[in-house]
């Protein structure tokens, strides 16, 4: 294993590239499709119990793609 600063691009054969990038891209689909569920159980189940559980998931899940772009914004 080197030592000391990678100097390679990334997804050079010195500096492979991260998998937070496709993670980013799941943690974006995942938060959509909540927020599409959400809205669908408020308009069209009228379910206040499953609006609140959904609703929470895409609070979690716009939490996780914050965290995710952080992350990648940090690792460049």
């Amino acid at each position: 294993m080197r030592r000391g600063r990678l100097k390679g691009p990334l997804g050079s054969h010195e500096r492979p590239a991260s998998p937070l990038g496709f993670r980013l891209v799941l943690a974006v689909f995942g938060a959509v499709v909540l927020l599409v569920g959400t809205v669908l159980a408020i308009v069209w189940a009228h379910s206040v119990p499953l609006a609140i559980v959904l609703g929470a998931g895409t609070l979690a899940a716009c939490l996780n793609v914050y965290w995710v772009g952080r992350r990648l914004r940090h690792e460049r």
